[in-house]
């Protein structure tokens, strides 16, 4: 038998936002909305989409949360998690491609790295990748402005 200790502090951070963000879709969003929907990825195994939202009949949009501490990583670890980070969408963007849907994908982060460098730098790597990220602390006309 194992002993459980309390969660480490960061990963019930990840976890409160993960809520906030699949409650605020909940609540926001214009059409119906999934969250942990589980699919087949296009290897054959099992994932979950943290947010999948149906616009119409053909189009949806696919999210996924996390919560990335951008600043405490090397620019070496900052290249291999928007790697693997945009790996796992892909999956899931391809799962509802191979069911005819068209995706709008993107993936939403608690706050900026404060960096501004950094910033560019990982929105550009998402960006190569074909996806959109948002910064939950960034308003719309603030990211407006540093564009």
């Amino acid at each position: 038998m194992s002993i459980k200790g309390p969660e480490p502090k960061r990963l019930l951070k990840g976890k409160t936002f993960h809520k906030k963000i699949q409650k605020d879709w909940h609540k926001n969003a214009e059409g119906p909305v999934k969250t942990e929907k589980s699919i087949t990825k296009p290897s054959g195994r099992k994932g979950r989409i943290d947010v999948l939202a149906q616009s119409d009949n053909s189009l949806v949009a696919v999210a996924e949360i996390k919560a990335s501490d951008w600043d405490t990583m090397t620019i070496s670890s900052v290249r291999r998690s928007v790697r693997r980070q945009a790996t796992q969408v892909w999956d899931y963007i391809e799962s509802q491609l191979e069911s005819g849907r068209d995706v709008s994908p993107g993936i939403i982060f608690p706050k900026r790295p404060r960096d501004t460098e950094l910033l560019k730098l990982i929105e550009g790597l998402f960006e190569a990748k074909g996806l959109s990220v948002v910064w939950d602390d960034e308003s719309l006309e603030d990211r407006k402005a540093r564009i």
